[in-house]
């Protein structure tokens, strides 16, 4: 199976922060990226204030960046949820803790 990824980024919003912007969940066993907190409260407060009154053009860059990056982040989540949920061959090989250390292959769970 062969993934296009249609979309390319072109730069990140000057007020994403480079550290601690995106968290990872695990639902239904499949990591899924999210904006943090912090981001999604700047979003928020763009969004408020485009209902309230016009956004700055900055403001306005800002908030179509964001929308692009959320865009992406879907588009990585369904892919691997979609590649996790479906292996090839039907068998996919688990380590159920990716931060403890690796264990030899013959100790890992098969699941059919």
């Amino acid at each position: 199976m062969t993934i296009n990824f249609p979309l390319k980024l072109h730069h990140l919003p000057n007020s994403l922060p480079l550290e601690g912007a995106v968290r990872i969940e695990l639902v239904e066993g499949v990591p899924i990226f999210r904006a943090s907190s912090q981001v999604q409260e700047r979003i928020e407060t763009l969004i408020k204030k485009q209902k309230e009154s016009a956004l700055t053009l900055e403001e306005e860059t800002e908030l179509n960046v964001y929308e692009e990056l959320d865009d992406y982040l879907s588009l990585v989540n369904r892919t691997m949820r979609h590649i996790l949920l479906n292996p090839i061959g039907k068998k996919v090989y688990r380590y159920d803790d990716p931060f403890e250390p690796a264990v030899p292959v013959e100790d890992w769970e098969v699941l059919q």
